[in-house]
């Protein structure tokens, strides 16, 4: 669970760390089958809530899971032994469900593998793996722009708008330190870059 970060005010941690957001540059890792760019922002959002709140439910969940067994009534005899157990196991697995998605990451990455012409948004998980949120084909982008904060002029983000109208964040950093990026990704899912053609100028004797 992530949340889209406001385009008006997405700079407002990068404002307070100790390198100037005028000096950012976007984070990009190279991989055989194409790249992966990370935000340098780490914002509080609707993500970090639920893993706070997945941790308390899974203290609870094995709270329980021992309390259940302390009950005095017929606790290993009958059924109440069997109820003891199935609540038990349901707790355990209520439990371990919660402590996989406490242990997820919450920074979002976007990988863009140009192997198979694809955009994958991804997080961390568990014992060094790699969740994946959502998987997007190239044909499905339709524009890929750079966005200036209102907070600080001089820092942007890399934004992807889909045909179905999402939007995903994928870098950020300084204006003009994210122009290359963009230019590389719009190459990429094969758009045509938003800059102005030079007429050109024919000379020569087919000149008309």
């Amino acid at each position: 669970m992530t949340a889209i970060p406001d385009p008006t005010g997405f700079a407002k941690i990068a404002k307070s760390a100790h390198q100037s957001p005028a000096f950012i540059r976007p984070s990009v890792r190279d991989h055989y089958w194409g790249y992966e760019i990370l935000k340098s922002e780490q914002i509080v959002d609707l993500g970090v809530l639920a893993r706070g709140a997945a941790i308390l439910a899974m203290l609870a969940a094995f709270a329980a899971c021992a309390l259940v067994w302390l009950v005095p009534a017929m606790a290993f005899a009958g059924s109440a032994m069997v109820a003891k157990a199935l609540a038990s196991v349901m707790f355990v697995c209520f439990g371990f469900a919660m402590m996989r998605f406490a242990a997820r990451g919450t920074l979002v990455r976007v990988q863009v593998d140009t192997s198979t012409g694809e955009l994958r948004e991804v997080v961390d998980g568990m014992f060094s793996s790699v969740i994946e949120l959502s998987r997007y084909g190239f044909d499905a982008v339709e524009a890929v722009r750079v966005v200036p904060s209102k907070a600080e002029p001089t820092f942007g983000q890399i934004q992807v708008t889909l045909k179905q109208g999402k939007t995903i964040p994928v870098g950020d950093g300084a204006i003009m330190a994210l122009h290359p990026l963009r230019e590389r990704l719009a190459s990429d899912c094969g758009l045509e870059l938003e800059k102005a053609s030079r007429p050109a100028i024919w000379t020569g004797p087919l000149a008309a």
